[in-house]
């Protein structure tokens, strides 16, 4: 499973998004509980212009992983992008509570400074 999220990961980076699209599907469908499968697909299909289904994915993923950081950065990235700016700011704190430290921690505090 781990070289099928690094092709979708490399996939993804590489703005190749259909294709992403498609392996991260697959991983999501063989292995439900793994959240990097729906962290990736989350943004792909944001990348693609569904929000809605976006949030629904990092919401699936950060259920799977509550204190993953860069999951609850991210997604708290795309409710600052869409003006929901509570969703936003309880996400960014929950991200410096995980680890302030961290590049996702300074970064979530930089961007509490806009709140």
């Amino acid at each position: 499973m781990t070289q099928m999220l690094q092709k979708a990961d490399k996939l993804r980076r590489d703005g190749k998004y259909e294709q992403a699209r498609e392996l991260y599907q697959q991983i999501v469908a063989e292995q439900p509980d793994e959240p990097r499968g729906w962290w990736g697909l989350a943004h792909v299909v944001m990348n693609q212009g569904d929000f809605e289904l976006a949030g629904e994915h990092f919401r699936r993923a950060a259920k799977l992983a509550p204190n993953h950081q860069q999951i609850i950065y991210d997604w708290a990235m795309l409710h600052t992008m869409l003006g929901e700016y509570d969703a936003a700011r309880s996400l960014f704190e929950k991200a410096v509570e995980i680890d302030p430290n961290s590049k996702e921690g300074a970064e979530a505090q930089k961007q509490l400074t806009y709140y």
